[in-house]
C-alpha cells in the first residue's frame, strides 16, 4: 500500500504561499508524512551593486532572507507537528526544472502546488508541472480552508484509477468518517444501433457493467466497503469529460478530487493523462490531486534532467 512520507511544497513569495503551508500541515495532521520540503526558486538570487553599497555580505544575503522568511512562515503552522521534520530550499535557476530536479532527488512522493484565480503571479507553471514528470501533484486553489470530509476520485477501472483509488486508502483509514465517492462517466457507444438494442437498453447495460466492475473493486479494496459508494454519470458525445468531471465533484460538495496520471477503458473511453489537464483548466475551487506512478519507464523529467 503506498504511503506518502515526503512531501514538496512549491512557495513564490505570494499570498498562496499561506493556502499552501497550511494545507501542507493540515495533510501533515492527517496522514504518516514524516518530511516536508519547501521550495522557492529565483530566477538569480545575485543583488544589485548598488543595492550592496553600505550593506555587509549577511544583510545582503538574498538566499538567507528568504529562507528566514519562509522559516518563520512555516514554523506558524508547523509548531505543533514536532513528528514532522521540515526543510527549506532557496535555489536558483528555473521553476520547473529546479523543484522537478530536486523532487527526484529527495524521494518526494507529493508535490504541492498553488492554482491561483485571482491572485497576482502565475504560481508555480500549474500546466507545466502536471505534464513534466512522475511526481504526483496536488495542486491547492487559492484561499483554500483545508478539510477532507469527502473526496471524489474519478474512476474507469483501469489500473491508473484504481492506484489512484488505493493510494486514497491510507487518508481514508486515517479519518474514519471521511467519504470516498468513486465517480464513474460514462459514454454509450454510437455502435448500439447496429447490434438492434435501443439506446435506454444498452445504457442500462453500460451502467450494470459498471456495477459489475465497482463490485470487484471492493473485493479487491475490502477496507473500502461501507466508506465508499459508486456515482454513475452519462457523458452525452458533446460533452467535455473535464468539465463533467469537475461539475460533478462540485454537485458532490468533494473537498478533494482525485485522478489517475492516465488510462484507457474499453466501457468508457475515458483517458485520463490529457483528462487531467482538461480538469486542471476547468477547476478553480476543489483541491486537485493527480497520482503518477513513479514506477513507469524513463519519461519527461528523465529527459529534462538530463539536458
Amino acid at each position: 500500500m503506498f504511503v506518502l512520507k515526503q512531501v514538496m511544497v512549491a512557495l513564490d513569495l505570494t499570498e498562496m504561499d499561506d493556502t499552501l503551508i497550511r494545507y501542507a500541515a493540515y495533510i501533515s495532521q492527517q496522514s504518516a508524512i514524516e518530511k516536508v520540503f519547501f521550495i522557492h526558486t529565483e530566477k538569480s538570487l545575485d543583488m544589485p551593486d548598488e543595492l550592496m553599497s553600505g550593506l555587509s555580505r549577511q544583510q545582503t544575503s538574498t538566499e538567507l532572507t528568504i529562507r528566514d522568511s519562509i522559516l518563520k512562515k512555516v514554523q506558524t503552522y508547523f509548531s505543533d507537528l514536532p513528528q514532522v521534520e521540515v526543510v527549506v530550499f532557496v535555489v536558483q535557476g528555473t521553476p520547473v526544472k529546479e523543484i522537478l530536479n530536486l523532487s527526484k532527488q529527495e524521494q518526494v512522493n507529493l508535490l504541492i502546488a498553488g492554482r491561483k484565480l485571482h491572485l497576482r503571479g502565475s504560481g508555480v507553471l500549474p500546466q507545466k508541472l502536471l505534464r513534466s514528470g512522475k511526481v504526483s501533484v496536488l495542486f491547492v486553489p487559492e484561499n483554500n480552508k483545508p478539510k477532507l470530509n469527502k473526496a471524489v476520485v474519478a474512476i474507469d477501472f483501469s489500473e491508473y484509477s484504481l492506484m489512484a483509488l488505493d493510494r486514497m486508502l491510507i487518508t481514508a483509514m486515517h479519518r474514519p468518517g471521511m467519504e470516498v465517492e468513486c465517480l464513474h462517466v460514462y459514454e454509450v457507444p454510437t455502435g448500439y444501433i447496429t447490434l438492434g438494442e435501443s439506446y435506454e437498453s444498452f445504457d442500462k447495460k453500460m451502467q450494470g457493467f459498471a456495477k459489475q466492475k465497482f463490485d470487484q473493486v471492493l473485493a479487491r479494496y475490502p477496507e473500502l466497503a461501507g466508506r465508499a459508494f459508486l456515482r454513475l454519470v452519462k457523458q452525452e458525445h458533446n460533452d467535455d469529460l473535464g468539465e463533467v468531471i469537475v461539475l460533478e465533484a462540485k454537485r458532490s460538495e468533494a473537498d478533494l478530487l482525485v485522478v489517475g496520471a492516465k488510462g484507457k477503458s474499453a466501457i468508457a473511453l475515458f483517458i485520463v493523462g490529457s483528462v487531467a489537464e482538461q480538469v486542471l483548466h476547468h477547476n478553480n475551487d476543489i483541491p486537485l490531486l493527480v497520482f503518477r506512478n513513479e514506477k513507469e519507464e524513463v519519461g519527461f523529467l528523465d529527459a529534462l534532467l538530463d539536458t
